[in-house]
């Protein structure tokens, strides 16, 4: 599998959503939105957050692709996340055998290698590495689920182009700027340009073909560049808010414990 830290890392934060077969799918709305281009920066924030405030839970499966450092991985995911506190994840490889299980909290990530009986800690903050911002207000599993929401607080620039409309704004304390695309006939926030304080592009995420999931619209495809690391997700089933959403991870005994920062 994946050269030990930083990969298995990936694979335990950088994973999330899903999508769904059967009667509760249709296809995502097209076409221009009512009212393109002349929405303005408080309504695009407020529709893009309005339309993605129905998730309070998932239940998924998927697929995934890790590409770094020249190594190109596969394995499937089961994936249950309350998104206000806890995610978790079960990475399987070839045969459905199991890599490893991940508990992702509000501060911190544990991860837990079976094939090297290796335990991963380490804070939520690690996670910025993969995808920048990922430790704030679970981004890193909104971005993998496509429900990222531009943040209010910041002095966004307005293009619109193409039918899209485009957020430019730099973020607060000096950490750098974010660049979104939103698709206003979706209301979802489709590509994310992160630049880091110096200028240079530090990561990339990127939702598309989309559908309706319960009267919630979610990617089939997500794309989550960082830090050398690419992780691709098809996802094949989703249930949004279910009834029964069993968050699972027991901390294994006998592993060797790896603390990272």
């Amino acid at each position: 599998m994946l050269a030990r830290l930083s990969g298995l890392f990936a694979l335990a934060v950088a994973l999330s959503g899903c999508i769904t077969t059967g009667p509760l799918v249709t296809d995502a709305p097209t076409g221009e939105a009512a009212g393109y281009p002349n929405h303005t920066v408080a309504q695009i924030v407020a529709a893009v957050d309005a339309s993605v405030a129905p998730v309070l839970s998932v239940a998924a499966d998927g697929d995934l692709r890790v590409e770094q450092n020249g190594s190109d991985q596969s394995a499937s995911f089961s994936l249950r996340t309350r998104l206000e506190d806890s995610t978790t994840v079960v990475v399987r490889g070839p045969l459905g055998i199991t890599v490893g299980r991940a508990l992702v909290t509000r501060d911190s990530v544990l991860f837990a290698n079976s094939l090297q009986d290796e335990l991963v800690i380490g804070p939520l903050s690690a996670a910025d590495r993969i995808v920048p911002g990922a430790s704030a207000d679970a981004r890193v599993v909104r971005a993998a689920l496509g429900l990222l929401v531009p943040e209010a607080d910041v002095a966004w620039s307005l293009s619109a182009q193409d039918g899209l409309y485009q957020l430019t704004g730099r973020l607060p304390g000096g950490a750098g700027s974010r660049a979104y695309t939103i698709d206003p006939a979706l209301w979802r926030v489709v590509r994310v340009l992160e630049f880091g304080a110096d200028g240079r592009q530090a990561g990339l995420q990127e939702a598309s073909a989309f559908d309706t999931v319960d009267g919630v619209v979610l990617p089939r495809q997500v794309r989550l560049e960082g830090a050398g690391t690419t992780v691709s997700l098809e996802h094949r089933r989703l249930e949004v808010n279910p009834a029964d959403l069993r968050l699972r991870f027991v901390r294994p005994e006998g592993y060797d414990v790896i603390e990272i920062e």
